[in-house]
């Protein structure tokens, strides 16, 4: 195959693999603002993270490309939606994995929003906000549930309402 071929048919892929992800989030995410929500419900109910979850749902799709490759041809879904889907499995762990270091849009040198919250915090490893205060190890109450359970954390109500 030439270049110029492989990327036309790249083009061809990115395409067919962003129509699969936006036919995906409306069938299994149900939530317009959480593009993970289908993971976060199955890591919630198996207290398992959702990186995890991903995973199972991929590696279904890496078995049935591996007997592909082994010579078994006739399966239920062609081989070239089961890479289409692994494709959108990867770019989703991508992106969880952005979201969870914080790092989604933010350019090279920029801080990430918890070394903030540390520099501004008291000497407890606290940080006031209306109605409570962060946990001392610095997980919110809406960041990744798994690290909240796992840590035993909560936002915690405090005397100091407001004062550090």
């Amino acid at each position: 195959m030439k270049h110029s071929q492989m990327r036309k048919l790249m083009d061809k892929i990115l395409k067919e693999v962003t129509v699969t992800r936006d036919s995906g989030q409306k069938e299994y995410a149900h939530d317009e603002s959480d593009v993970f929500a289908n993971f976060n419900r199955v890591a919630n109910l198996l207290e398992e993270d959702r990186k995890k979850v991903l995973m199972t749902y991929m590696l279904k799709h890496v078995d049935g490309i591996a007997a592909y490759v082994k010579g078994h041809k006739s399966q239920r879904e062609d081989v070239t939606g089961r890479i289409t889907d692994c494709i959108v499995y990867l770019m989703l762990l991508w992106g969880m994995i952005e979201e969870e270091n914080g790092t989604i849009f933010r350019e090279k040198g920029d801080a990430p929003l918890h070394d903030v919250f540390k520099a501004i915090s008291n000497k407890d490893k606290r940080l006031f906000m209306d109605g409570g205060c962060s946990a001392p190890n610095g997980i919110q109450a809406d960041d990744n549930l798994q690290k909240v359970r796992q840590a035993g954390s909560r936002v915690e109500k405090s005397e100091k309402m407001g004062r550090a």
